[in-house]
């Protein structure tokens, strides 16, 4: 199952330059921000028991059926975070903290956070991947990001499901803790506001006089201003000599 997601990765690297789906497909879909929590729920998959696996596998397509359905809803809520439009709604961070947080725990634990964690991770891919899309809604354009997703999660799962040894929940807790920390830096610094540069210094035109003569200065050359008085000419006829 891995070696066949790989030779389609492979396929879709060298149609690349002639299509647009292959590159928005590596560059986005496949991009190491995406790719990372899907590879950490397929970890969280494999420490899981059978039940709990299935059960997560199910929840993540019901959150990526849910993010479509529900997605002016789930951007509504998403919209009160400082800055979100700008970071996609924050669906990196969340998805982040919610796999970080179903592999951090033991084995008691696992198996009711797990389910969660993929609902969430799931509602989160289908927001990114309607925010992300390039096209006019075509529909290949929502369906191949889900099977890639899947392929990820199950991959990952079935490998180390397959070849686990007593070490890999030690393995876990470290990814889980990586995840919770990106997360958590992502997020915060996403929070931040902005800081505006200052304006810069207003520069002078080349050629331009460096100040305007006002009011009370005179110009060379010409005679200096009458000073005012009642009457027009400056000069008041009241004037005793």
């Amino acid at each position: 199952m891995a070696a066949l997601g790989l030779f389609g990765i492979a396929a879709m690297a060298l149609l690349a330059g002639k299509s647009p789906l292959a590159r928005w497909i590596l560059t986005e879909t496949l991009a190491p921000q995406r790719v990372l929590p899907l590879i950490g729920l397929g970890a969280a998959c494999a420490l899981a028991g059978t039940q709990a696996f299935a059960a997560a596998l199910l929840l993540f397509g019901v959150g990526i059926l849910g993010g479509f359905v529900a997605q002016d809803w789930l951007l509504w809520m998403l919209y009160g975070l400082p800055q979100a439009p700008t970071h996609l709604f924050m669906t990196g961070p969340i998805s982040y903290l919610a796999v970080g947080l179903a592999l951090v725990p033991g084995a008691r634990l696992r198996p009711w956070l797990l389910p969660v964690a993929a609902l969430v991770a799931g509602a989160m891919l289908a927001l990114v991947t309607k925010l992300t899309d390039p096209s006019l809604h075509e529909p290949v354009y929502t369906w191949m990001p889900v099977l890639v997703a899947f392929w990820i999660v199950a991959a990952v799962a079935l490998t180390l499901r397959a070849f686990r040894r007593g070490w890999f929940p030690i393995f876990g807790r470290i990814l889980g803790s990586w995840l919770l920390a990106i997360g958590l830096l992502y997020g915060g610094a996403s929070l931040l506001p902005r800081r505006e540069p200052p304006a810069p210094p207003a520069m002078p035109l080349p050629g331009a006089p460096q100040s305007v003569p006002g009011a009370d200065r005179t110009n060379p050359g010409l005679p200096a201003p009458a000073q005012p008085g009642p009457f027009p000419g400056g000069t008041d006829r009241f004037r005793q000599p």
